[in-house]
């Protein structure tokens, strides 16, 4: 006799159950494929889009955070406008994320203090390039003088950089989730109402 495998996603309550533990998990894990979604945001009459770091999600308040140099351009384009959207993929499980929400800016708080305080020293480096990011330059650099690579070794101990150190706070109220399949692909969204959830499945 055959057996069907079990299937994961039954119910609109697995699907979000089980989303949300990939987001705890690639908060967590360098290696989780949602430890490296993209991020965007929009800047005039452009949505820009680019690849970031996802350094904690506190699923309670349904907050993800990564991390920004204060002179980056998205900085000023958060400050202009507050909407943001994530991009997630897990090649092996074939899920894809969207998720929406508005996003705040930390710089001098004490949410800011411990996740520059968790940062590591590769982290610490990008911090100090002596030009903001997206500044043309004449030939490939990373913008980091020799005398601080040199001294590498002395930064996890130093707040040097920190005034340049943001981090990026959002607290999504919407979720498109949608799994490839074979079979068939199936999808579901979820948006929030304050704490109020809605959920339905969706034609993919």
């Amino acid at each position: 006799m055959i057996f069907k495998k079990k299937e994961k996603w039954k119910t609109l309550d697995d699907v979000l159950r089980g989303s949300l533990k990939m987001l705890d998990r690639g908060a967590r894990n360098f290696t989780h494929p949602f430890h490296w979604p993209a991020l965007a945001t929009c800047g005039g009459d452009r949505v820009n889009l680019r690849t970031v770091i996802l350094r904690d999600f506190l699923k309670s308040d349904r907050i993800l955070i990564c991390h920004s140099d204060f002179r980056a351009p998205k900085v000023s384009q958060i400050q202009n406008n507050p909407a943001a959207s994530w991009l997630f993929y897990h090649p092996k499980e074939k899920i894809q994320l969207r998720i929406s929400g508005n996003v705040t800016l930390h710089t001098h708080d004490s949410l800011a203090e411990k996740q520059w305080d968790s940062t590591h020293i590769i982290s610490r480096i990008n911090y100090r390039t002596t030009y903001p990011p997206g500044t043309p330059i004449q030939e490939p650099a990373s913008g980091l003088l020799d005398s601080i690579l040199d001294k590498s070794s002395e930064l996890l101990h130093s707040q040097a950089g920190r005034e340049n150190f943001a981090v990026i706070v959002c607290r999504f109220n919407h979720m498109d989730w949608l799994i490839l399949r074979a079979t068939g692909h199936m999808r579901a969204q979820f948006t929030w109402d304050g704490n109020k959830l809605k959920a339905s499945w969706v034609v993919p």
